[in-house]
């Protein structure tokens, strides 16, 4: 049994890596028939949507067997081991009902696709929404075997604290009716407190809105698959995965170390020059990865270490890390952008460059206070590089920054989209990482592209969730009650920009980036328009404030990642990073109520 399970996972791997080469391959087919053979081929862009549908799921079903769905475990980690237990395994079983509920809506939805067939290749809705049956079937066998492994006991015990809770929801929520504001209150009040218990966020979320159509009933239950779907469904959110693939290719094929020694040669030399390097380097790989997480692992990797060799105490290196990463979520390719763009029609091109000068703005602010920082510890200043290393540094950066030119002279000049642009870029790493450096070595293809399809998994599983938990805000009027609250305080939109400020950063630190991103955007957008404020300028400012809550302490995520580099406990960290995060936070003063920072470029390249 155990062999074949291992035999069906390398199937499931090689079958999520087989998408993501397929969906690569076609839209780079449509790149090439569209742009140089001068042939329009439509049905490319239908079968990549279908196809990243289910790479989403298959990535979502490898990463609940991996554990990798993003979850805060900041509060969780305060049990006793013994009641930590308890309650993953109440959890586990949660998330078990939560699946069956997904598994049984997809039996009800699959006959009403019959008949359907997609505008292009009339190809059957049957082979699209028949991912949901197959793969949330999969995670039940799987949670299936978990709960087997619990004893007979504790799987008792689980099993029936589970069940009571639910049941008393429903006697106190479901019998009475109630307005569904009210509800929407108890199903979010639902969803942080599973948050807060280490639940992975986007069955939190999902447990949340299936709790909600249980207990308001006035809305078909089938909605919740309908707008997972269409959530996921959209060809923009396909820069997503390949952004992603073109990072870890980049990263995985020695990208990270040549722009580090560029940075070197550029500021090396200043007093503080390492840690300024720290925060150049960043600025560069943020151009090429456009992921957190990816930038805070591969620089902080690097950066660690020389910091701390250099003379930087610990929690130092990792101040810099973090701020430095903060930084480098506005820096574009930027995957919160890409989102943000597909969820609310923004131009993800015009988000792109928006973010250039903000990211600027920010840096400089972080290298003076290292500068400063260093004058007071007295570290010592680095070597100058001999002159011959710094041409050779200088020639080898040349390949990787060229991957940010090529994406913004695509996404600029208007030649092709933000995904045929991203696809590009995918082309150009896999060549540069096997071809030209030869760091990347065939037998690490496979892993990576199942990693793409993983992270894939996670990101666009919730944001097909938060499609869902979107539609029930804006039927039940939320954004218009916290809207109509906001004017209430005061309708300037000073006041309004620093209450969203707030809310992205501390949300931000709670649930990691994207998620604070898909709840809190359509609350607020509504009230930008009506109060004059530019929709880019907004849009900048979320992703500007998500980097800084990503890294709050004591509960960001990136902090934790960036400590693992250095060894050291969050705890620790609180002195240090005060410093960095009183100027992240000066910085994003300045380009709150000075718009001209983010609209400046935007203005010059994508004039009304």
């Amino acid at each position: 049994m155990a062999s074949f399970g291992k035999v069906f996972a390398k199937i499931v791997d090689w079958f999520a890596a087989l998408a993501v080469v397929v969906m690569t391959l076609l839209v780079l087919f449509q790149v090439v028939n569209r742009y140089i053979i001068g042939w329009i081929v439509p049905w490319t862009e239908e079968v990549s949507r279908i196809l990243f549908i289910w790479t989403t799921f298959v990535g979502a079903y490898i990463a609940l067997k991996a554990n990798s769905h993003i979850a805060v475990e900041t509060f969780f980690k305060r049990f006793s081991p013994k009641n930590r237990e308890k309650i993953s395994n109440i959890l586990i079983f949660l998330v078990f009902y939560f699946l069956g509920y997904l598994f049984w809506l997809s039996l009800k939805v699959i006959p009403a696709t019959f008949g359907v067939t997609t505008p292009v290749l009339e190809i059957s809705y049957l082979y699209i929404h028949l991912v949901f049956p197959i793969f949330t079937g999969l995670m039940l066998l799987y949670l299936i075997g978990r709960i087997f492994q619990m004893g007979w006991r504790k799987l008792a015990f689980s099993c029936l604290v589970s069940m009571a809770c639910l049941a008393a929801l429903y006697l106190i929520f479901g019998i009475k009716p109630y307005s569904g504001p009210v509800l929407v209150v108890v199903s979010l009040a639902c969803t942080g407190l599973l948050i807060t218990f280490s639940m992975p966020i986007v069955f939190s979320l999902g447990i949340g809105c299936a709790i909600f159509l249980v207990l308001f009933k006035d809305y078909p239950h089938q909605i919740m698959q309908t707008r997972m779907v269409g959530g996921i469904d959209s060809f923009p959110l396909l820069a997503v995965p390949f952004f992603i693939l073109a990072g870890d290719l980049l990263n995985t094929g020695g990208v990270t170390t040549r722009l580090v020694a560029l940075a070197k040669v550029l500021v090396g030399s200043i007093r503080g020059g390492l840690g300024m390097v720290t925060v150049l380097g960043e600025y560069f790989f943020s151009g090429i990865s456009g992921s957190t997480i990816a930038d805070v692992s591969a620089i902080g990797s690097i950066m660690v270490p020389a910091l701390k060799k250099a003379g930087y105490k610990s929690d130092e290196s990792v101040s810099i890390v973090s701020a430095a990463s903060a930084m480098g979520m506005l820096v574009p390719p930027s995957i919160p952008a890409v989102v943000l763009g597909g969820i609310t029609g923004m131009s993800v091109g015009a988000l792109f460059v928006g973010g250039f000068i903000p990211a600027i703005v920010i840096a400089v602010f972080i290298m003076a206070l290292i500068y400063i920082q260093a004058v007071r510890n007295k570290i010592p200043l680095e070597k100058r590089l001999p002159l011959k290393e710094s041409m050779k540094a200088v020639v080898g950066a040349i390949i990787p920054l060229l991957c940010p030119v090529i994406i913004f002279a695509g996404i600029l000049t208007g030649v092709a989209t933000c995904t045929e642009i991203a696809v590009i870029a995918v082309l150009y790493a896999f060549i540069v990482g096997v071809f030209v450096y030869k760091e990347i070595k065939w037998n690490q293809i496979i892993p990576i592209l199942t990693r793409t399809a993983v992270t894939t998994g996670s990101v666009m599983l919730l944001v097909g969730i938060a499609s869902a938990l979107s539609w029930i805000l804006s039927t039940n009027q939320v954004p218009q009650i916290v809207g109509t609250t906001i004017t209430k305080i005061s309708d300037s939109p000073l006041v309004f920009l620093l209450l969203c400020n707030l809310s992205f950063i501390l949300l931000g630190a709670i649930l990691e980036g994207v998620p604070a991103m898909l709840i809190l955007v359509p609350i607020f957008l509504p009230y930008v328009d009506k109060l004059g404020i530019n929709q880019i300028h907004f849009g900048i400012l979320c992703i500007a404030c998500l980097g800084i809550g990503i890294f709050l302490p004591p509960i960001g995520m990136g902090m934790f990642i960036a400590c693992n580099f250095a060894g050291i406990d969050v705890g620790k960290m609180f002195r240090s990073f005060a410093p960095y995060l009183l100027v992240l936070l000066i910085g994003l003063f300045i380009i709150t109520y000075f718009p001209w920072f983010t609209t400046v470029l935007v203005d010059i390249f994508f004039p009304k």
